[in-house]
């Protein structure tokens, strides 16, 4: 048996989870009960990056679990899921650049949002999820620049190679609509075979759940009556998958494939855990720079404080 399945199974017995595979009664964050926090933590053995998976065995195999789990939950939910919401204590969702003393405003040759905006339309064209050339609006695939990550990571953007949120390779031509549904974590952009595809989160594990299969399926619809528009000879629904076609084909300007998979990454622990909240918590795009968020920092440092300082109480014994 791996570790990730001995760490599944102390979840399991901690939660008193008596089937592992149900997917939870959604619930926003507060009224979070033990089958979404298994779930959430089940989500990041399966989904998550590597030393977050390596930290959750870790915890679990040492018997330090009990005592750093609201801190081990509070860390992953904000470097995955609370990039795309605003804040819960009702603040805005991003802290203005110069809201604190010393801080450096954004420089002025990095791309703004308008810019981005310009650049997504001459590459993309249209909605790249629905086809439609109504309201569309540049949506960020990492939403936010400045949100600290723990253990010292790099950000999402730094590993990704990317010097702005605002650079093209982050961005995806969106309908208000489908923007929605991308910032919702309902949407997600995957890669198949090497090409880029859409994929609409089942919330269910039944592939043939209603509401599952009539998404897809209007959304197919969608694609077949705006079909006639494009001269690139582009189908339609291929499986329940839908391929991603661009304008320019600029390999270059092709969406970053790193961003891409931490907002897949994020989708999937957040159906896991039965995530749900009010559509005025998620974060909208804005032609605003975004400044770091230094009370969620502030409050970041304070977790990780307490976590290092357990843990070494625990060695120390």
């Amino acid at each position: 048996m791996d570790n990730s399945s001995t760490a599944k199974e102390m979840l399991q017995r901690h939660y008193s989870i008596a089937d592992p595979l149900a997917i939870p009664t959604q619930r926003i964050r507060s009224e979070w009960k033990e089958d979404n926090k298994f779930g959430f933590l089940n989500g990041i053995l399966e989904h998550g990056e590597q030393q977050h998976r390596e930290e959750l065995v870790r915890l679990s195999s040492d018997g330090g679990f009990a005592e750093h789990e609201d801190v081990f939950i509070d860390q992953m939910f904000d470097h995955y899921i609370r990039p795309y919401l605003k804040s819960y204590s009702g603040s805005s969702c991003h802290t203005p650049i110069g809201s604190r003393p010393g801080s450096a405003s954004s420089s002025s040759s990095e791309p703004t949002h308008k810019q981005m905006k310009k650049a997504l339309e001459a590459r993309d064209g249209v909605c790249l999820f629905c086809w439609d050339n109504r309201q569309c609006q540049a949506s960020h695939i990492v939403v936010r620049k400045n949100v600290p990550l723990p253990q010292d990571e790099q950000s999402v953007l730094q590993r990704a190679g990317l010097q702005s949120k605002h650079q093209v390779q982050n961005g995806l031509y969106l309908c208000s609509n489908c923007h929605g549904e991308f910032d919702l974590l309902h949407y997600y952009v995957d890669v198949v075979d090497d090409r880029l595809v859409l994929k609409i989160v089942n919330q269910t594990n039944d592939k043939n759940d209603p509401t599952f299969k009539y998404a897809v399926s209007d959304l197919g619809i969608d694609r077949i009556k705006r079909n006639g528009r494009f001269p690139d000879g582009r189908s339609q629904v291929e499986g329940q998958e839908m391929r991603l076609w661009f304008m320019d084909n600029n390999a270059e300007l092709q969406p970053n494939r790193v961003a891409v998979e931490f907002h897949k990454t994020a989708c999937l622990i957040w159906r896991m855990a039965g995530g749900a909240d009010p559509e005025d918590e998620y974060c909208s795009d804005c032609d605003s720079d975004t400044g770091v968020d230094y009370l969620q920092k502030e409050r970041l440092q304070r977790l990780w404080d307490s976590a290092r300082t357990l843990r070494s109480d625990q060695h120390a014994e």
